[in-house]
């Protein structure tokens, strides 16, 4: 006679028709009964004292949340799991595995069947803070299509991080319990997120399926394979900018106990996202990042729906940057749209895109979209490398409305650095004939085809060429003496900048 399992649904509700698939997929994950709201896990391998203060500070500061505390312990040899029979929590669990498989295995070990309605993964280098669970839960439920919601934390990259400077742990505390304050404005919208405390709906590992993570990637990429797969199910990922907890672990200067290895685990994890994503790169294509210019874009005041139009973006990174830089100033509802002439971006333009998102070439840029209809154009690329600058600029202006802000880029077309052999042109023709052809050819004819359609309001050089002693020795000989040596260094700035940023009003 064969082995019968009965599993008792008494207490289960079942699900209504609902009218979206974000709805349904919420009221599977709360038809499941469990035994808490919040299933914290931390996963220790030794390292005993940072294990301890992590789990000593989610209990000090995680009051008046229904949670429960999922100590897993991959066979530690320092009394880890000593600690964590000792661990008082009125909802503990304690998993014991033998041999350390890594994290991904560990996870794998829980049953998502019987985990809370939300679920954090805690990394027992993490200490927690006053008010965090409370806040990522706030920004959690303010909409259900968030999917994943990240705190800040010191000692990490992916410009998530916030250092707050002290000097001990009780200080430390003290200025977090300060910065934790609920703050909407701060909430940032991502392509990707270095999983730090991360809090993630139920549902999603229910349509993303469970364990966290594709296990093809066993360390480095897996905080981006699991930001790609949750977001391309239609989910946004958000930096909680008001909630910040400790980091104790600093990546820069290298606790991997072997560099070497710990570089060919990035490069090989690089690949291996490449080869998934058919082509997208999770650095080149996502870190395009617009976050140190945007206190040079203006902010409009009104409380209208502002749009906002991205052309090859890539993953479209700079669309979410203005978008965050728009929140901060209590604006809210931020609509985006993009054009792409690379169809591998398509997709995850179309995850962050409420309007819309058109794959064509650049000959077809200008009847992509509707004139005067845009309050932001944003062109993450040079204008006056396309085969047809003038008619490209023009078209970034036509979507743009009156007063509106094109923001695009431009490209040194004659870079001192592979050119300083004219240079010797300058004592036949004199001064006049160099300036003529570094400066003024380069970057005020530029500078007037945009003037023509808008008013400048502010210019960046982004990346200057590295000139090397005689290089910059030829450059500083041909300007004339006379010149002030602020003149003088503007000059070599210029002509030795090879892109520029631009950003114009109509």
């Amino acid at each position: 006679m064969g082995q019968m399992i009965e599993i008792n649904t008494d207490r289960m509700i079942q699900p209504k028709t609902a009218s979206n698939l974000f709805t349904n997929r919420a009221l599977f994950a709360e038809m499941q009964h469990t035994n808490a709201e919040v299933s914290i896990i931390v996963v220790g391998f030794n390292r005993l004292e940072k294990t301890r203060r992590c789990v000593q500070s989610i209990l000090e500061y995680t009051s008046g949340i229904d949670y429960e505390l999922i100590l897993v312990d991959s066979g530690s040899q320092d009394g880890t799991l000593a600690y964590y029979d000792s661990v008082q929590c009125p909802k503990k669990k304690v998993i014991h595995i033998t041999k350390n498989l890594g994290a991904a295995f560990a996870y794998s070990t829980l049953n998502l069947n019987d985990l809370g309605r939300f679920i954090c993964i805690v990394q027992n280098d993490l200490i927690v803070t006053p008010r965090w669970m409370d806040n990522l839960l706030k920004c959690m439920k303010s909409d259900m299509r968030i999917g994943m919601v990240n705190p800040v934390t010191s000692n990490v990259s992916n410009w998530q991080c916030v250092e707050l400077p002290y000097q001990s742990y009780e200080e430390m505390q003290e200025k977090a319990g300060a910065y934790n304050k609920l703050d909407p404005r701060k909430w940032q919208d991502r392509q990707r997120l270095v999983t730090l405390g991360t809090l993630y709906r139920k549902e999603v590992f229910l349509a993303a399926g469970w364990p966290i993570g594709d296990m093809g990637f066993f360390h480095d990429f897996f905080d981006d394979d699991v930001s790609f797969a949750i977001r391309r199910l239609g989910y946004r990922l958000v930096l909680a900018g008001d909630t910040w907890v400790c980091h104790d672990h600093d990546f820069r200067s290298g606790e991997e106990k072997d560099l070497e290895e710990y570089n060919r685990s990035l490069q090989n994890g690089r690949v291996n996202f490449y080869d998934k994503y058919y082509g997208v790169d999770a650095w080149d294509d996502v870190n395009n990042t617009y976050t140190p210019y945007l206190k040079l874009i203006p902010v409009p005041e009104t409380d209208r729906r502002v749009r906002v139009l991205g052309i090859d973006v890539k993953c479209g990174t700079p669309l979410l940057d203005v978008k965050n830089h728009l929140r901060k100033a209590n604006i809210f509802h931020t609509e985006l749209s993009a054009f792409t002439q690379d169809p591998k971006y398509w997709l995850d333009l179309k995850t962050i895109c409420e309007g819309d998102v058109v794959c064509d070439r650049e000959e077809f840029l200008a009847d992509a979209f509707p004139a005067d209809a845009f309050d932001y154009v944003i062109a993450d690329f040079p204008f006056n490398c396309c085969r047809h600058p003038q008619k490209t600029l023009e078209a970034l202006f036509s979507f743009c409305k009156k007063d509106g802000f094109v923001i695009t880029k431009f490209k040194n077309s004659l870079p001192f650095r592979e050119n300083s052999h004219l240079a010797e042109q300058q004592n036949a023709y004199g001064w006049e004939f160099f300036y003529q052809i570094f400066y003024l050819a380069s970057h005020e004819t530029a500078l007037q085809s945009m003037a023509q359609l808008g008013t400048v309001k502010s210019i960046l050089g982004l990346a200057s060429c590295a000139l090397d002693e005689n290089q910059r020795r030829i450059l500083e000989n041909l300007i004339p003496a006379a010149m002030s040596p602020e003149l003088k260094e503007e000059i070599i700035n210029r002509i030795s900048c090879e892109e520029y940023l631009v950003i114009v009003q109509k």
